[in-house]
């Protein structure tokens, strides 16, 4: 992608505007992630764990009337997984078409829908380079804002509230370790 510049400027800036407004759960995790994602966009998001031959797509995603569908890979990494399901996210949050999806792809990832609504499920696998880039920079972008947070506010939290709890359920010997200690 290069450095960002002319219509590379254009590029990062929508794609970082778009992962910024990523609503990261924390901890961070996929399922929360996707979980909060269907809240504010008001639909279903169901993961669906494939497992196939490796030439097959990394990820897909398929929506529906009722839902949108994110297909992931079992058989890679727990961080390349989020990579891939971010990746779906981003196309599906740039708005992001492509054409049709391949019938057996449709039939992975809705293996319980009647036939007839496979063929009429807007499939996006085909997309342009232009979106694939998008797609990939926001999940780039949206991972690295998630791992970036500090874990020490994580950490930090609970241990203030199993504190606080302590000192609760127990004020009494808790205050008497404290003057020991």
């Amino acid at each position: 992608m290069g450095h960002p510049g002319g219509s590379e400027r254009g590029l990062w800036q929508r794609c970082r505007t778009v992962a910024e407004s990523v609503p990261l759960p924390e901890p961070f995790g996929i399922p929360a992630l996707t979980e909060a994602l269907a809240r504010r966009r008001g639909r279903p998001i169901e993961l669906i764990p494939l497992s196939g031959p490796v030439h097959a797509p990394c990820g897909a995603l398929v929506s529906t009337d009722r839902a949108d569908y994110i297909g992931y890979p079992v058989d890679t990494t727990a961080l390349h997984q989020q990579h891939i399901v971010l990746h779906e996210i981003g196309h599906l949050l740039c708005g992001h078409t492509g054409g049709g999806l391949a019938a057996s792809a449709a039939e992975a990832l809705l293996p319980r829908l009647p036939g007839e609504l496979v063929h009429r499920v807007l499939g996006r696998s085909a997309y342009s380079e232009r979106q694939e880039q998008e797609a990939e920079l926001v999940a780039s972008l949206a991972l690295h804002r998630a791992l970036q947070r500090p874990r020490a506010t994580v950490t930090a939290r609970l241990t203030q509230r199993i504190l606080l709890l302590g000192y609760a359920l127990d004020r009494p010997r808790l205050r008497d370790a404290a003057r020991r200690g």
